[in-house]
């Protein structure tokens, strides 16, 4: 007997009871062969190979032989389970698994001509290294023998799975795709892709079946079901489809997201169906989070659902703006007014928090809803007339100076950032904050350091310290304001607070006081004695504010009171020191020499303060003035401190063309070129003190080219080229 006969028949006697060893080895009865008898194979079968590639040849024919024989048993075995009570899908899997240890002991006889044909000779495409061509074999000599019969229990076993959802069955089926998936390599069109195709068109009528179920439903019932069949069906997806950048997997969950997922937002967001409002308005909270975990907390490619939440933010918030504007301009009275104006502003801040609260509580606090509830309001205070919208935030803002702000203010202050946040005139409404502050220090001496710091604390955090410099500061200045030695002018003293004029917003009306004879005194001494200080230390100009000098009276009633009120305010009272006969408005203004509107103001606060009384159209000092505090101020009453509807708008459109202008070349000088709409589109997306509109930074950026800092592209007019 030669070599090659003596190797084949004593291979053959371990490969007729290979299959019987290998059944004993899975039920734990013996153990696989030993590493002595391995190598005494394999030294035999190495010996002879390498004598010369005839002999690998014929070596590595035999390899084959025996896995052919080995299959062509198993496909017999696994046909018969078919006629049988047998489960054919577990019979595949089972063969399988007698093949790949059948496979892996064959390999360790003949393990040297992967190391001889393959490595050593490079002969890839005429001798495939041992493991691929056992899976060959596998895929010629018994899956693809079997395929059919393979898919269409597969497929069964799939239905059922999802009736049963049996976690056992679920790692059957998964083993079975790994076998199937891992046949690809031997195809290119045929049963890899037919199998995904049926399995995709099973899903999708599956899929269409069961949402069809659903629509039946109460829209508790719905989401109920709906939640709980996407956790069940995408875990069976998972676990089942699970190969390695399996392309199944991602086909399945696509599906499950258009015929499911996608279809439930679209039905969500038609015009005729209430679910999310219903579920939002009765506080079915747990419902709402449910479905934002349904909708995979919008990471997926549908918003759907976000719009219709959205859409019914701002459909509240306008149900609000018109029912307090029907309100307010049904009543006449300013206090009503006021009231409304208040409540309108609770009403929106209250509709925020609650929705703030919602996402949260029951959306794990979802960013992308937080995003767009943001966008909601912006959108709601957009439609609302700007004015009225300011005026209630200024209105908020003050009423926590005179409440003294505690925790549970502070706490409503961050509230009231929180809308400010959203009210697309930032800058506007800033600027409007300083005047209405700056006239509370000067004209009613109203400054609360902790309070006011507090607020614009507040701005500095939700704007940024570049829009508060301003704000800032003013109140560093007033803080460090400088008190000028007192003069004293026949027996009365007399004191200047020195502001620097830049950081104050102008006051209004501007009125030279020079006819009341005691203010023309105090102001040529100060005059004196700054002309003296400027020659010697240089300070700059003194513009004097007659408007806001104030004078300090003493007077007797029922007990010796101290007021401190306007100089004009002070001149009045002074008409009635040596005798308190009756004098009208014009008596009054001719006496003192001031007659405008500024002057009626005051003598409409001194009657309000019941320091005066009025007698027909004649005022006399009140004899019967009493007050519980024995030294008072009395505010002063401008006509016009800073009224933003007129002058602010004016002022502050130079800024924002300032603002647009820093803002277009920064953009171009990183990016070199843009087109005008990208360069527009930029321009909004940077600006967030305001939402300037695209005729305002068209007129800046033809400014810009007047000034040749940007040119158009000779090739495409409509791009831009920065000029460094």
């Amino acid at each position: 007997m030669n070599t090659f006969e003596k190797i084949r028949s004593g291979l053959q006697v371990k490969i007729n009871n290979l299959r019987d060893h290998i059944e004993k080895v899975l039920k734990g009865e013996k153990k696989v062969y030993n590493t002595k008898e391995t190598m005494t194979f394999y030294t035999e079968i190495f010996n002879y190979i390498v004598q010369g590639e005839q002999q690998g040849q014929k070596m590595y024919d035999l390899f084959k032989g025996y896995n052919e024989d080995f299959l062509k048993e198993s496909e017999k075995i696994a046909r018969q389970s078919l006629k049988s009570d047998k489960n054919f899908i577990e019979e595949i899997l089972y063969q399988h698994e007698i093949y790949e240890i059948h496979t892996r002991i064959l390999q360790s006889y003949f393990t040297y001509l992967d190391r001889s044909f393959v490595e050593v000779l490079n002969n890839t495409s005429q001798y495939p290294n041992l493991k691929q061509q056992a899976k060959k074999q596998f895929y010629e000599q018994f899956y693809n023998k079997l395929f059919f019969s393979i898919k269409e229990e597969f497929k069964a076993k799939l239905k059922l799975d999802r009736i049963l959802l049996d976690k056992e069955s679920q790692l059957l089926l998964q083993r079975v795709y790994k076998i199937i998936y891992g046949m690809k390599t031997f195809q290119d069109i045929g049963n890899n892709q037919l199998i995904q195709k049926e399995i995709k068109e099973d899903s999708k009528t599956y899929y269409q079946q069961q949402y069809s179920n659903f629509q039946q439903q109460s829209f508790l019932d719905q989401i109920k079901s709906l939640v709980q069949f996407k956790q069940e069906e995408l875990g069976r997806i998972r676990l089942i489809f699970g190969c390695e950048q399996s392309e199944l997997q991602k086909e399945l969950i696509d599906l499950f997201n258009n015929y499911i997922i996608n279809s439930y937002a679209s039905d969500l967001n038609s015009d005729n169906n209430d679910t999310l409002k219903n579920i939002i308005i009765q506080d079915y909270y747990e419902q709402f989070g449910q479905l934002v975990k349904f909708f995979d907390h919008f990471k997926s490619n549908t918003h759907i659902f976000v719009r219709k939440f959205q859409e019914i933010i701002i459909q509240q918030g306008q149900e609000i703006i018109v029912e307090q504007k029907n309100r307010i301009s049904q009543t006449k009275i300013k206090q009503e007014k006021e009231d409304q104006k208040s409540k309108f502003l609770e009403q929106l801040i209250s509709l925020q928090q609650s929705y703030k609260k919602l996402i949260y509580d029951h959306a794990e606090n979802n960013q992308f809803l937080l995003a767009n509830l943001r966008v909601a309001f912006e959108m709601i205070t957009a439609n609302a007339e700007q004015h009225f919208i300011m005026e209630s935030l200024l209105q908020k803002l003050h009423t926590f100076t005179l409440k003294r702000i505690d925790i549970g203010e502070e706490k409503q202050l961050k509230e009231v950032m929180q809308l400010l946040e959203c009210f697309q005139a930032k800058d506007l409404l800033l600027r409007n904050y300083q005047n209405k502050l700056a006239q509370r220090i000067l004209t009613l001496f109203d400054y609360h350091s902790d309070f006011d710091k507090q607020i614009i604390d507040q701005f500095r955090k939700t704007y940024g310290p570049e829009h508060t410099k301003q704000l800032e500061s003013m109140i560093k200045d007033y803080e460090q304001q400088k008190n000028e030695e007192k003069i004293t002018i026949s027996d009365i003293e007399i004191q200047a607070k020195i502001l620097q004029k830049e950081y104050w917003p102008e006051i209004r009306p501007q009125l030279n006081l020079d006819n009341i004879l005691i203010l023309n005194q105090l102001k040529a001494a100060y005059r004196e004695k700054f002309n003296s200080q400027q020659e010697k230390n240089q300070l700059i100009d003194i513009s004097w504010q007659d408007q806001l000098s104030m004078v300090e009276l003493m007077f007797r009633t029922n007990q010796e009171y101290k007021v401190i009120i306007g100089v004009v305010g002070g001149a009045i009272l002074l008409q009635f020191n040596h005798q308190n006969n009756p004098q009208t408005s014009e008596q009054l203004a001719q006496s003192i020499g001031v007659n405008n509107q500024y002057f009626l103001n005051q003598i409409k606060l001194l009657e309000s303060k019941k320091l005066l009384t009025r007698d027909g159209q004649a005022y006399k000092f009140n004899e019967e003035f009493s007050n519980p505090k024995l030294k008072f101020r009395v505010g002063i009453i401008l006509e016009q401190f800073v009224e933003y509807q007129y002058l602010i708008e004016e002022d502050i459109q130079g800024d924002r063309k300032i603002a647009i202008q820093a803002a277009i070349v920064r953009i171009m000088k990183g990016k070199k070129t843009q087109t005008f709409q990208q360069l527009i589109q930029l321009v909004k997306e940077q600006l967030k003190m305001f939402k300037p509109n695209d005729i305002d930074i068209k007129d800046v950026i033809e400014s810009l080219m007047n000034q040749e800092y940007l040119k158009r592209n000779q090739q495409n007019m409509n791009e831009l080229i920065y000029v460094s």
